[in-house]
Parts: structure tokens; sequence; C-alpha cells
């Protein structure tokens, strides 16, 4: 069985904007980090995707912002495997503080791509199989609003 991801961190003074939270740009950056950390938990490291002709590019990205993080506050990221296939990993991440207040959501789809070529190609056959050992024993999965959502003003 796998071991369900999380990754955990603090709120760094960098990290600060000029509204005194947590700059936009870094959500991308920690959910960035998060993602490299989960495939890296499942084998599919940084040093192994240099080693082999497949590493793995985000091809789309959404963020939703849901309550503001601030100077010095922990919080911790969960990572779901919403679909995938033998190229494509189809992730929802889920940030909370550590009061379990949601924070954030990452949508994001990514791919794998042959380090020579540059274009899409499957994931090693070791790499495929623990996606699924992660897909199959994961928690079940309500689907969130957030999904999928599509940006734009709502009609009167």
């Amino acid at each position: 069985m796998t071991e369900e991801y999380i990754y955990q961190n603090t709120v760094q003074p960098t990290w600060i904007d000029n509204n005194n939270h947590m700059h936009d740009a870094q959500y991308y950056a920690v959910f960035s980090d998060a993602v490299a950390g989960f495939f890296a938990s499942l084998g599919f490291s940084r040093e192994y995707r240099q080693s082999q002709e497949v590493t793995m590019f985000t091809i789309e990205a959404h963020i939703s912002f849901l309550k503001e993080l601030i100077l010095d506050e922990a919080f911790y990221i969960k990572v779901h495997i919403y679909n995938y296939d033998a190229k494509r990993v189809h992730l929802f991440l889920n940030m909370y503080n550590n009061q379990d207040e949601h924070n954030a959501t990452y949508e994001v789809m990514m791919m794998g791509v042959s380090n020579q070529q540059r274009k899409s190609m499957n994931f090693p056959e070791p790499i495929q199989a623990k996606i699924k050992a992660y897909f199959d024993q994961q928690q079940l999965f309500e689907t969130p609003k957030q999904l999928g959502h599509v940006i734009g003003i709502p009609q009167k």
C-alpha cells in the first residue's frame, strides 16, 4: 500500500506581497514543489528522470484561492490523483492551514515528455505501476467545485 503524500511548509518572509499575505505567484511555486515531491515519493525523482529518457512537464494548471496565508503560517498540501493514463496524470491538490481550513486548490495536468525529442511519451512501467497503486489506495474523493472550473463572470 502506498502512503498518502503530504507536503508541509511555512510561509516565508520573502513570500509576502504588498497585501501582507502570501504572494499569488508563490502559490504556484509551492504547489509545483508539492507535485515534484509527490512524484519523487513514487520514485520519479529529478535524479531518476535525468537518468531516463523521460521527464515530465506541466501542460495545464489552475489555482483557486480560498483563504489567505500570512507570514510564518504553517500549511500542508494533500495530493489526489483524479485520473491518469500511460503518459498523463491529472492531479488535484488541496492546501490547508494547521487549523484545517481550506486555503487553496491546484488542479494540474502532468505529462511524460522525452528528454531527447521533447515530445510526449509514456511514463516508465515502474512509475505507471506506482501511479496506479497510489490511485487505487487513495481515500474516496468527493469532486470539489473547483475541479474543471472555468473562469468567468456569472451572467445575470
